[in-house]
């Protein structure tokens, strides 16, 4: 929490961002200022995106792999002292891009770019990200949409049959998704942009003042082979509609078991006053669907067919 208060014999302070400001107690005076103070500290905190310095291999010649490990199929080379763009990172593997080209290598064969001795316009194309450009649609215009990356932190959630974190993979999809909504004029919040832990009530503090609320997950079960995509809504004239619209997109588009739209009677759900759904993209339980998955090329579909379903939504509004 970025704030605090404290009291003296006389006087309620408050202290937020560096500024100290003191109150003069009073019985009634005190009770109402605490209440607010409170309730004003607590608020949503949008934490910065994070940003990835430049890098250059190392090794004579490196893989460029379809995820993040060495399961993963190889679509490209790169060679000794080509200049990558990092754009996500998930252990020792980075998400980069290099020219026409983007996917994961392994960190380890690759060394910081010294970023000052670049030409101006060497930093700036190191800088770009790859964008999916989309035709603009004037039903996100003005619309604010919160994505919440399930998990975090300590919270690993589900740990996939290579090793993957459920936590990484929701981030790293919430960017993609808020990348195509933004393209598509929308105001994106996520509840967390790195490695952190949040809390239930704080994950759907900001959604109050919000068009919509996407929560993203991927499954996991005892049963190996079980597979699919999930919907989940819990109040049924809000949130169905959008848990429909979202799912038919998604199911017709993603190659995965359609596994339908279901009632789910989750925290970031029944305690959310705007339309929200939870999606469960995927199982990290089942070895295959698990490589699929993590695939960035899986990930971006993924991303512009929940735009797609949310513009969908709008528009039938």
């Amino acid at each position: 929490m970025k704030g605090f208060f404290f009291t003296t014999s006389n006087y309620l302070v408050c202290d937020k961002g560096g500024i100290r400001i003191a109150f003069f107690r009073s019985s009634k005076l005190y009770f109402l200022l605490s209440v607010i103070i409170l309730v004003c500290l607590s608020s949503f905190d949008e934490p910065e995106s994070p940003s990835f310095s430049p890098r250059i291999v190392t090794a004579d010649t490196l893989h460029v792999r379809t995820g993040p490990g060495l399961a993963f199929s190889i679509s490209a080379t790169l060679k000794q002292n080509d200049r990558v763009s990092v754009i996500d990172q998930q252990g020792n593997w980075l998400f980069v891009q290099f020219q026409d080209l983007e996917g994961w290598i392994s960190k380890p064969h690759t060394a910081l770019l010294d970023f000052n001795n670049l030409s101006p316009q060497q930093q700036i194309e190191l800088k770009s990200t790859p964008v999916i450009q989309n035709a603009p649609t004037d039903y996100l215009k003005g619309k604010t949409i919160i994505l919440d990356p399930g998990h975090g932190g300590k919270d690993k959630g589900a740990i996939g049959t290579q090793g993957t974190y459920e936590k990484d993979l929701t981030l790293r999809t919430a960017r993609f998704v808020q990348e195509e909504l933004q393209n598509d004029g929308a105001t994106v919040k996520l509840t967390r942009t790195d490695d952190s832990y949040v809390e239930l009530s704080n994950r759907i503090l900001a959604s109050n003042s919000a068009d919509l609320y996407i929560s993203i997950h991927y499954n996991s079960v005892a049963n190996p082979d079980l597979t699919g995509l999930i919907t989940y809504f819990y109040h049924d004239n809000q949130d169905s509609i959008l848990a429909g619209s979202i799912h038919a997109s998604l199911v017709h588009h993603s190659d995965l078991k359609d596994k339908g739209v279901r009632f789910g009677d989750y925290y970031v759900l029944r305690e959310n006053k705007r339309p929200s759904i939870l999606l469960e993209l995927g199982f990290l339980s089942n070895k295959r669907e698990e490589t699929y998955i993590n695939s960035v090329g899986y990930q971006r579909r993924v991303a512009h067919q929940v735009a797609v379903g949310i513009q969908q939504y709008f528009k039938q509004q």
